[in-house]
């Protein structure tokens, strides 16, 4: 009688038992995977894939640190490069002058031309209001030698205007720009040359950046003088061609007379000559460099060429030296180290 209540009791555990083990089971199996079809291709596989599952958010911190700042791009503008000067020849050049040289005379032979050249020294520019002869320029500055200097607005040879062509600095702080229109533009692009005690210039004129004193004294430190030049001769210790030479100078550069230059040599010695054959531009730029030029423009010449070392005319502007050069307004002087202070006064 009690064998059969407690067989129920029995099978009540076990059937309890079983029921507990399949639903632990059920809670560890994974989720049954998602089926999908699609809707556009008839008789689609099912694909299976696995559920989507959020990924696990942070926790939010407590005061969390600012972001650092992004550094900003930093945009970096080159200037742009200084325009090349227009000249038809050549940019501008800046040589080193020593005056510590005394003034050197020689008299060569280049070819069939006979050469009277000067070297060394201090050069000086003097302008007078009036006209005079280099010797008096040489006596007036207490100079060694000297040379005529450039070119005058009047070419009557009785005249005695002292009007010249272009801009013009002297080392007292005499100064004459150039007003006229018409020649501004004829004489654009010719060699403006300066030079200070230790500095030699040679630059293409421009008349709005270098027809004022300050501007021309602008152009280098310590400037003791400056003229306007009739053409370029040579340029880095090169002679120009004649078709780049007649791009800036005067119309007759290539008539054959006497003819005078003036410049500085590659060992940093002013150097002047003169030529008592009678030469072209061109011609007279060969002679140039080949008397060691590293830049040499040309200065006045025909009737007005005059090279005079102490009391000796070594050239002259007619056929015979027994017939002296016209007056000239302007002139370059060399003065000898020991003797380079500059004289001011009328020659």
């Amino acid at each position: 009688m009690h064998s059969r209540p407690l067989l129920l009791v029995l099978g009540l555990t076990l059937a309890l038992g079983a029921g507990l083990t399949f639903l632990n089971r059920e809670r560890a199996a994974p989720a049954p995977p998602v089926v999908q079809y699609s809707a556009e291709v008839p008789g689609a596989q099912p694909n299976l894939q696995p559920p989507h599952q959020e990924p696990p958010r942070p926790r939010p911190q407590q005061n969390p640190l600012p972001a650092p700042a992004r550094p900003r791009p930093v945009l970096a503008f080159a200037p742009p490069p200084p325009p090349t000067p227009v000249l038809g020849v050549l940019p501008p050049d800046t040589s080193l002058l020593r005056e510590n040289v005394a003034v050197q005379l020689s008299q060569v032979k280049m070819g069939r031309v006979q050469v009277a050249l000067l070297r060394g020294g201090q050069p000086v520019s003097r302008h007078v209001l009036w006209r005079s002869s280099v010797g008096e320029f040489i006596r007036a500055a207490g100079a060694v030698a000297g040379v005529n200097g450039t070119f005058f607005k009047d070419a009557a040879i009785a005249s005695n205007d002292s009007n010249m062509l272009g801009p013009m600095l002297t080392p007292d702080g005499h100064f004459l720009s150039e007003t006229d229109p018409k020649q501004l533009k004829k004489i654009t692009g010719r060699p403006l040359v300066a030079w200070s005690h230790d500095q030699f210039l040679v630059t293409a004129f421009e008349p709005l950046s270098m027809n004022r004193k300050a501007q021309v004294q602008a152009l280098l430190p310590g400037m003791t003088d400056a003229f306007l030049a009739g053409g370029w001769l040579v340029h880095g210790g090169q002679a120009l061609s004649a078709a780049a030479m007649m791009v800036h100078a005067p119309k007759d550069a290539q008539e054959v007379r006497p003819r005078v230059f003036f410049g500085v040599t590659t060992e940093g010695l002013v150097i002047a000559g003169a030529t008592v054959t009678p030469v072209s531009s061109s011609r007279l730029a060969q002679i140039a460099q080949a008397a060691g030029a590293r830049e040499a423009v040309l200065m006045d010449s025909g009737y007005s060429t005059s090279l005079i070392y102490g009391s000796r005319v070594l050239a002259v502007g007619h056929k015979t030296r027994k017939v002296p050069s016209r007056p000239v307004p302007h002139a370059i002087v060399f003065m000898n180290p020991v003797l380079a202070t500059v004289q001011v006064g009328a020659p």
